[in-house]
């Protein structure tokens, strides 16, 4: 049968009912329970209180012996004195282990980011320095160091404090804006899990991964006038950054591919129409207005030799190459009319027309191919899941299957049969707008 439970008399109490972890000395033993209160707490009036006896759960119920037909009489603040309900004098004395103001339990934090001692008597050590009217020396080491990472360059480099972040390492994101995007300039991004409409796998180790918003990013780039960099922004869908930029005549706001060296209060202006006429009585816009980091032009109006990203195929087609985290291509030959020659990322060099838009300067993020996930929990997170290796397969399912950890000496194949090693990927005609492939190129 359960133990009867007896209410306990709570004077000097308050007005708000709680719960309250006690901690009862009795005969030099130590217990730890939980008590409820019943009506009012400990502030100021009377109320009542529940135990239960026998059991040295830490958590749950009571851990002394004989609580049942006590009372509590309040003795200083924090202390509590625990008397018979008979009105004998006081046997056990209970210090209560919360607040005059509230006995509720709380859960405090494992972990406060503070300040460590090296990056304290640095500091000290610079503002020092700065009464003296000196500047501080360059450090050649971290710049940001805590328990979980430190920054070494451009890479924050995890520290093996869990096995998942062991190899851990990415790209610093300090300078990118931490809230969302602008709402009106994204939508939602339909997961398909692989599946086509009939709702057949048509692509492998896909599936799961959190809801994404595709930004509409401004790769034509046809409003001219100047524009201001508000602020720069990760996407979640490509490896590159954005820049939100802000028309300074309409003030709309449009996202561009942040090039390397962009940062926010920069003006950007867009020739794509070409460059105007000056108007009577000013000088024309200097070459060097011109190419600015971020600033987009027709390939005509941009020097040999220039670094460019976001190049356009033809007169009115949006930027469609060296668009990823690095990339970027060199103008080798242009020309007022006809067709430009530019070496792209792969060392190709292509015809693209003269007319097409380009943007001056280099993507940024480049140290995004130095990423380390570290654990697979986090390829989950961006869409991905497990893939099967075909040695590990039956002979039904893959060429590779069956047997005892081998494939017999056939040569590597796909699940249908293709061959996937040291095969020629590029098939058909030479394209004629493809001066030097880049399977020719000397590496």
């Amino acid at each position: 049968m359960p133990v009867p439970r007896h209410p306990l008399r709570l004077l000097g109490g308050g007005h708000a009912p709680a719960v309250a972890r006690d901690s009862v000395r009795a005969g030099g033993l130590m217990g730890m329970g939980k008590v409820a209160l019943q009506g009012e707490s400990t502030v100021g009036g009377e109320g009542f209180a529940w135990g239960c006896r026998g059991s040295k759960n830490l958590w749950t119920r009571a851990g002394q012996r004989g609580l049942e037909g006590q009372r509590v009489l309040g003795s200083r603040p924090g202390h509590a004195t625990l008397q018979s309900y008979d009105g004998r004098q006081p046997t056990r004395i209970a210090p209560l282990l919360a607040t005059t103001a509230c006995l509720k339990q709380v859960r405090y934090k494992t972990y406060y980011k503070r300040m460590t001692k090296p990056q304290k008597r640095w500091f000290q050590y610079v503002e020092k320095l700065a009464a003296q009217g000196k500047s501080p020396p360059e450090r050649t080491g971290p710049l940001l160091e805590n328990k979980f990472f430190k920054v070494v360059g451009d890479m924050k480099i995890h520290k093996p404090v869990t096995n998942g972040s062991r190899h851990r390492r990415e790209p610093t994101r300090f300078h990118l804006y931490e809230g969302g995007c602008i709402k009106r300039l994204a939508f939602r991004k339909n997961h398909t899990g692989g599946r086509n409409n009939t709702g057949r796998i048509t692509v492998r180790g896909r599936g799961g991964g959190y809801k994404r918003l595709i930004r509409e990013v401004d790769f034509y780039r046809n409003v001219p006038g100047p524009h201001e960099v508000v602020r720069l922004e990760p996407d979640p869908n490509r490896s590159a950054e954005l820049a939100l930029l802000r028309n300074l005549a309409t003030n709309e706001f449009s996202y561009i591919i942040r090039p390397a060296g962009l940062d926010p209060g920069m003006i950007v202006q867009s020739w794509r129409s070409g460059i105007p006429e000056p108007r009577p009585g000013e000088e024309p816009i200097p070459k060097y207005k011109m190419i600015q980091v971020g600033n987009c032009l027709r390939i005509k109006d941009i020097p040999v030799g220039t670094i460019v990203h976001c190049i356009g195929k033809s007169r009115d087609a949006p930027g469609a190459m060296c668009r990823a985290a690095g990339t970027s291509g060199q103008i080798l030959h242009t020309a007022d009319t006809g067709y430009a020659q530019i070496r792209v990322q792969s060392k190709e060099v292509r015809m693209v027309s003269v007319n097409a838009c380009a943007t001056i300067g280099e993507v940024g993020n480049k140290n995004h191919h130095l990423t380390v996930l570290g654990k697979a929990g986090l390829r989950r997170h961006m869409g991905f899941r497990p893939k099967v290796r075909g040695i590990a397969m039956s002979p039904v399912h893959h060429p590779h299957g069956g047997g005892r950890k081998s494939k017999g000496g056939r040569p590597p194949r796909s699940p249908w049969g293709w061959l996937t090693k040291g095969w020629r990927t590029v098939r058909g005609r030479r394209k004629w707008y493809i001066i030097t492939p880049h399977w020719k190129v000397e590496r």
